[in-house]
């Protein structure tokens, strides 16, 4: 187990000094990791599929270039970042694309530049009380697959391979609801339905931290270097 404590320490680890690097973040959704990366220096351009998300990135992280369009065929052309992230955001690819994906992502990174993968473990409080309303268990395992199937497939140098504990921070089982809702607004019935469930296993698993109720994610960080 690594002695990473949040998203951002691999990032730091792997590409700082961030000033003047210019990054790619692959599903960007509302543009938090561009804005906390910016904030460090970092010239920051971000990719999702959902033109409704960048609206809202263009907002939270203004000093970033955001572009629409699916990780499977990024409109970049080859080697053009020092280097690419993808941060709770590979699980939700389609499993058939996933692959070309990683391909991609590796596409547009410089040689000898870095690719970073952080995705979410199957386990952990935040998997247990959000499960009600989307279980990632398989989709999170598939994604786990693909990473290893690439490694083979490819023979990429693998840098870094790591798991760590994250907390994250949720106020109240209704921030999780109200979160949920956000990202799927096709999710209102169900999250009615299972609001008390939810607010049963927030309960059961919220822990109190220097920063506020919090739920643990286990993560994983697998990086490629570009050879």
């Amino acid at each position: 187990m690594s002695a990473f404590k949040t998203n951002i320490d691999p990032i730091e680890h792997l590409f700082g000094p961030l000033q003047g690097k210019s990054l790619l973040d692959i599903g960007c959704g509302r543009g938090r990791l561009c804005r906390a990366l910016a904030k460090r220096g970092a010239k920051m351009s971000g990719l999702d599929p959902q033109e409704v998300m960048l609206e809202i990135a263009r907002e939270t992280a203004p000093t970033a270039a955001f572009t629409c369009g699916g990780a499977e065929d990024m409109p970049f052309p080859d080697e053009t970042f020092d280097g690419a992230i993808i941060l709770n955001s590979l699980h939700h690819v389609p499993r058939a694309v996933m692959g070309k994906s990683l391909s991609e992502a590796l596409r547009v990174v410089k040689q000898g530049g870095i690719f970073l993968i952080l995705e979410p473990l199957a386990r952990g409080g935040y998997q247990a009380v959000f499960e009600p309303i989307d279980d990632e268990t398989e989709v999170r395992a598939a994604a786990l697959a693909e990473i290893r199937s690439f490694t083979d497939r490819t023979g990429t140098e693998v840098l870094l391979r790591t798991e760590y504990e994250t907390m994250v921070p949720e106020e109240s089982a209704e921030s999780v609801l109200s979160g949920g809702l956000r990202v799927d607004p096709s999710r209102a019935a169900l999250i009615e339905e299972q609001r008390e469930a939810v607010t049963r296993l927030f309960a059961e698993h919220v822990q109190q931290t220097e920063r506020g109720p919090a739920l643990d994610q286990p993560m994983i960080a697998v990086a490629f270097k570009k050879k």
